[in-house]
């Protein structure tokens, strides 16, 4: 959690001098049909699709956490910060009342460019204790990027989204149903977690930014991540199957979750 809270103190600063220049990012619209794999840009093999949609319902039914992957052709000039934080917030991943969804964002264009904000992890409110935002980074370096330095993408998010699943698995203290995990657990330190002073000042900052910026800041267009605010084009079908094979998802939908800017991004 280091650093992130003085990243977001930033970020409120450029929100409120940008406000009215600002474009919220077309994301894709809520898929009618609920899965644990969009790959739109076509990065992921059958298999690996497969396997991670049976883990991914096992920890739903579980304990309704959602781990969704979503595979993009580009973000145009966005940064993946704001991109996958409307995209988790539109699509409302996770549960409403426990906030325990989680995002991978993979950018094709930039994953094959070698540039950075190719990929993602956003951990949604309730999952930031089982996934600081250490332990995300050290997902997408030691699972995700290792494969993708030898070309093997869709490894890359497969290995990434099993390590995900083991954080989350054991946060809940549930084994998968035989769905074993166990060679993709990630080691934590003591510094995981804890605040400081970096943290305090990024405090002061924000408390700072509403006393000034309040009552100027009414203005801003209201509900400025609500549903409905983003665009549906430029991304073409992505309400229907399209991935092959048989029909995967079986769980009950998106469960209205919600998340705050926590992750990490490479």
């Amino acid at each position: 959690m280091k650093g992130r809270i003085f990243l977001i103190a930033i970020a409120f600063l450029l929100l409120f001098f940008n406000s009215i220049a600002f474009s919220a990012p077309d994301v894709p619209p809520k898929p009618i049909q609920f899965r644990y794999v969009y790959d739109y840009a076509g990065l992921m093999s059958q298999n690996d699709i497969e396997e991670i949609e049976r883990v991914g319902k096992a920890l739903d039914d579980a304990t309704k956490a959602q781990i969704i992957v979503v595979t993009v052709d580009t973000i145009g000039d966005y940064p993946i910060e704001e991109y996958s934080l409307a995209l988790f917030r539109n699509w409302g991943i996770g549960d409403k009342e426990k906030n325990n969804g989680v995002l991978f964002l993979v950018v094709k264009d930039r994953l094959l460019k070698g540039q950075d904000g190719k990929v993602r992890i956003e951990v949604g409110y309730g999952l930031e204790g089982a996934i600081p935002d250490s332990v995300a980074g050290r997902i997408l370096d030691d699972f995700v990027l290792t494969s993708w330095a030898k070309g093997e993408y869709s490894k890359g998010i497969y290995a990434g989204y099993m390590a995900i699943a083991s954080r989350v698995a054991k946060e809940y203290n549930i084994d998968l149903q035989g769905l074993d995990v166990s060679e993709y657990s990630v080691n934590t330190s003591s510094n995981d977690s804890g605040i400081s002073w970096e943290d305090i000042a990024a405090v002061i900052i924000l408390i700072l930014i509403f006393i000034i910026f309040g009552r100027g800041g009414r203005n801003i267009k209201r509900n400025w991540w609500g549903p409905g605010s983003f665009g549906s084009g430029g991304f073409g079908d992505f309400r229907g199957g399209g991935f092959g094979g048989g029909g995967f998802g079986g769980g009950g939908g998106f469960g209205g979750g919600s998340a705050g800017g926590g992750g990490a991004s490479r």
